[in-house]
């Protein structure tokens, strides 16, 4: 099943929900609410209802199955602000004119007259919000509060976009900010902390969610569309104690390990707060895992990449969907 497919399944449901067909809700029912936890580089055997023998992933294995799992979609452009382009307007990437992985020096972004999946639900008097990576634009007319979402609290763009990129390590520091300024954290529309230091990288995984659950908590209520895109495991690799040392396959399996608490913090909250039979929940990657196979596997193999227009590729080959239970 593929990632459009998801993205028309929520536009669909909001234009069902806007001319509120019997069959689908009672006149005195709640509409449904939509959670997306989108991991950003994830490869497709790193889950355990995906065969990976050394990462434990029991709150996604339960989603997969509970609900339903996917083992095939494609993806418009197999790259970071591309893919969520397509994922949040439901259009081809380059219909939109975003192309690869906006940087701290793109002056373009997500354009205002594209309607998103949080604008068309708050038609319907959603609330919304998005904690996690954004990368649709740095600049304040981009970000996600003039698109739709109540709240926004993450980084703009890639968490490697910084002075210490690898490929500016040997430059002194001075050299290093004419090409990677240091990396802001974003709440709402300000800058609230500038430079992120590796320590609060550690942290990232662990502020989306508590962040996460908050929302769920204070908009119980009401219907509700979360946006969840870690930051992790794209490199550089950062991970809290909580879960440091964890896994058998080094630290790239302790950031798996930590993202999959995170998921069950909020199905934990859904269900705490009777929610859970009412809520869809999908967890899905951005493009698959980009780097080399000794640590996530399979990984993207050129050979079977399609070559088609608009490019698509095979490299994300997953998604968990379920009601959370």
């Amino acid at each position: 099943m593929n990632r459009s497919l998801i993205v028309a399944i929520v536009f669909l449901l909001a234009g069902l929900l806007e001319s509120k067909p019997t069959c689908l809700l009672a006149a005195d029912a709640r509409p449904p609410n939509f959670v997306i936890v989108f991991a950003d580089d994830q490869g497709y055997q790193d889950l355990g209802c995906f065969g990976s023998p050394d990462i434990e992933t029991p709150n996604i294995d339960r989603m997969a199955k509970e609900g339903a799992r996917f083992t095939n979609f494609y993806v418009s452009q197999a790259v970071c602000s591309a893919s969520r382009t397509s994922l949040l307007t439901g259009c081809y990437n380059v219909r939109l004119g975003i192309l690869g992985a906006l940087g701290p020096k793109s002056n373009i972004g997500i354009n205002p007259a594209e309607m998103t999946i949080a604008e068309v639900l708050k038609q319907r008097d959603y609330s919304t919000a998005i904690f996690g990576k954004w990368h649709l634009g740095h600049h304040e007319k981009f970000l996600p509060l003039q698109h739709g979402f109540d709240e926004y609290f993450g980084l703009p763009y890639s968490n490697d976009m910084w002075p210490y990129h690898p490929n500016v390590l040997n430059l002194p520091m001075e050299q290093r900010l004419k090409r990677w300024p240091h990396l802001p954290l974003i709440e709402g529309n300000k800058t609230i902390k500038l430079p992120v230091t590796p320590e609060d990288q550690t942290q990232l995984t662990t502020w989306y969610t508590e962040h996460a659950v908050k929302f769920i908590e204070k908009n119980k209520d009401n219907p509700f569309f979360l946006y969840v895109p870690h930051s992790m495991p794209h490199v550089p690799l950062y991970v809290s104690d909580k879960f440091k040392g964890k896994s058998k396959r080094g630290l790239y399996g302790d950031v798996i390990m930590e993202i999959d608490w995170s998921v069950g913090q909020i199905l934990e909250t859904l269900k705490k707060n009777g929610l859970d039979e009412n809520t869809m929940v999908i967890y899905t990657s951005d493009n698959g895992f980009a780097f080399t196979p000794k640590t996530a596997k399979p990984w993207n193999e050129p050979s079977k990449r399609l070559t088609s227009s608009p490019a698509k590729s095979k490299r994300a080959r997953f998604i968990a969907a379920s009601f959370a239970a």
